[in-house]
């Protein structure tokens, strides 16, 4: 059991290390894991089908198990206590440990092994030097963990100082015969292997939420440039109806200055007031839902409404353009369950991505932009899945860049970071959906992007 738990914390922290190879702790500790679990077995003569424990293969295997470990040990000390400056010391004390074990393994080869102590034991001058050498690492690293108020780390580190007294005490009980695993090494061993794991939960915790808070800032700053990109149809459209509420203001003042002001007319101005009055309100709503920073909120949707505020949104920017925005929605409500403004981001930022394609397009003067469409459309699957399909007419997409298509930092445009399709995609993954890109046979390009439809048994 305990060399189970041995291997399966070896092969948590090498996945670990090879998701994130800057992290070398996790790399050592999982060689570390594995070495004292292969000692272990190897210090089991039946394991191997040997008879008699002094065998010279067995303690040729046991001999440099033990070496790999008190190795590996030693440089899992120095980075998991962040000392990269200890790297010295550290390689001085595995090349201790090789002269030591090198003079035990040419005893057992030559058959003059002493097992009543002697000179050749691993516990002579070199051994005993190594083993100062990690004691020194274990004392400065657990002082500087205690002091930054690492606790963890700290008592990793105590407990870890623990085991190599367990060696250092089983090598002078048995005359300096070498390193032998024993039982009560096994388990102080495994108190470290739990402190590690703890940690190790910690830190694969703490990295997705560290990644999720990456998302949402690159996605917060997507918005912030799709309104900046809209910057001056925003500021069109909101002073549009404040001229207007100015105007009819002073139309009002001057009816109310007659003796007879005639009411039906003010109440004219009145309600054109209210109507200019909402529809700034509105773009000002849309604006700051999407530059609000906050946490993902997933609400019953109908697509419909949000392809219709989108649409109501990029109006002013189609005119701009003076490019056709097509919109098909569902003659039936289409329910989903999502996040309003990451949804109205994604779409916004497809919508413009064909619209730069298709200006592309109009920009060759071949074809006129009002002939070139850009359309949202809404469809449900086979499945009942509510699909958004962005259609352009545009320049297409190279069959070269399909594959590569969504990837970060991955851009065709002279002027773009590469992060709008890769937030693109996140925004749908988080949602449970899929989105993918083709061209169309007659030219341009559509994107669709399929959600799950609401369940009631998610609330």
């Amino acid at each position: 059991m305990l060399v189970a738990a041995f291997v399966m914390a070896a092969i948590q922290h090498l996945l670990i290390w090879v998701r994130h190879t800057a992290v070398r702790e996790h790399l050592w500790f999982g060689v570390t894991s594995l070495a004292v679990a292969a000692a272990a077995i190897s210090d089991c003569p039946e394991c191997f089908g040997v008879p008699a424990p002094g065998a010279a293969s067995v303690r040729h295997w046991s001999f440099l198990l033990a070496m790999a470990w008190l190795s590996a040990t030693t440089w899992f000390i120095v980075e998991y206590a962040g000392e990269p400056r200890r790297r010295l010391p550290a390689l001085l004390a595995v090349v201790l440990l090789a002269i030591a074990g090198f003079g035990d393994l040419v005893s057992i080869a030559l058959g003059r092994y002493n097992l009543g102590g002697g000179p050749q034991g691993m516990l002579r001058v070199p051994a005993i030097v190594a083993l100062a050498i990690m004691f020194g690492l274990l004392a400065d690293g657990a002082l500087r963990m205690w002091r930054a108020a690492r606790w963890i780390r700290t008592a990793a580190l105590g407990a870890l100082g623990t085991v190599l007294s367990l060696i250092a005490l089983r090598g002078i009980q048995v005359g300096n015969a070498g390193v032998e695993i024993s039982p009560m090494i096994l388990c102080a061993f495994l108190v470290v292997v739990v402190i590690m794991t703890y940690e190790l939960a910690g830190t694969v915790t703490g990295g997705e939420i560290a990644t999720q808070r990456q998302r949402q800032e690159l996605a917060h700053a997507s918005r912030l440039s799709i309104v900046g990109e809209l910057t001056a149809t925003i500021a069109h459209e909101i002073n549009q109806p404040l001229g207007a509420i100015l105007s009819n203001a002073d139309a009002g003042e001057i009816l109310l200055e007659n003796p007879d002001p005639p009411l039906d007319e003010i109440r004219k101005i009145l309600a054109d007031i209210r109507r200019d009055g909402l529809r700034a309100s509105d773009v000002i709503r849309h604006v700051r839902r999407l530059v609000r920073r906050r946490e993902l909120e997933l609400e019953k949707l109908d697509a419909n409404a949000i392809a219709a505020d989108v649409i109501a949104l990029l109006e002013p920017e189609t005119r701009r353009r003076r490019i056709s925005l097509a919109s098909v929605s569902l003659p039936h409500s289409a329910w989903l369950r999502g996040d309003r403004a990451l949804l109205e981001q994604l779409l916004i930022n497809l919508i413009l991505n064909a619209m730069d394609a298709v200006e592309a397009v109009g920009a060759t003067g071949n074809v006129p932009l009002s002939d070139s469409p850009v359309a949202l459309s809404i469809s449900t699957t086979t499945h009942g899945e509510v699909e958004f399909q962005i259609v352009d007419a545009g320049t297409g997409i190279p069959t070269e860049r399909l594959s590569h298509l969504f990837d970060s930092f991955y851009t065709s445009k002279s002027h773009g970071m590469g992060l709008g399709l890769s937030i693109a995609r996140s925004i749908v993954e988080a949602h449970g959906g899929r989105i993918r890109a083709e061209n169309n046979r007659e030219g341009g390009a559509k994107f669709r992007v399929t959600l799950p439809p609401y369940d009631e048994r998610h609330e």
